[in-house]
């Protein structure tokens, strides 16, 4: 394997983001953060991965930005929050009908540059995100 310098792969990181940045920005709605979006998708998704820090580790954002996240949305009606049976110090969280309904609205304006890239790009798309997939099992 060759031996890249580090500005290239400062250049790498810098296109990722970039990348990232235009993927999850186009045509949203500002009423949630991505990031916002991203913990109400997950609650959705996987609502036994409930609690603050289960959503940490598998959003890979840090607890104190998650934090700010889960009081926002909760702020908004868009959460609930309830003892966690086995611990006191934790909650689990539950998707309020307010919260799946905002998740059902946004989620086409969320998803359609993705679409629309997977549309341009064929099955290089596919090949594309089995390799992130790849990836970040490797950074885990």
């Amino acid at each position: 394997m060759e031996n890249i310098n580090w500005l290239q792969m400062l250049k790498y990181q810098q296109e990722f983001h970039r990348l990232s940045r235009a993927l999850l920005s186009q045509s949203q709605k500002q009423t949630l953060t991505t990031s916002e979006r991203e913990l109400l998708a997950r609650l959705y998704i996987k609502p036994e991965d409930s609690t603050p820090l289960a959503l940490s580790r598998s959003s890979g954002m840090k607890k104190e930005s998650v934090s700010r996240c889960l009081k926002s949305l909760f702020e908004k009606g868009y959460i609930t929050k309830e003892k966690h049976p086995r611990d006191e110090r934790s909650y689990k969280l539950r998707l309020t009908e307010v919260g799946q309904n905002e998740l059902r609205q946004n989620y086409m304006a969320i998803l359609q540059p993705f679409y629309d890239l997977r549309r341009k790009m064929g099955s290089e798309f596919d090949t594309l995100f089995n390799a992130i997939i790849k990836i970040s099992e490797n950074i885990k």
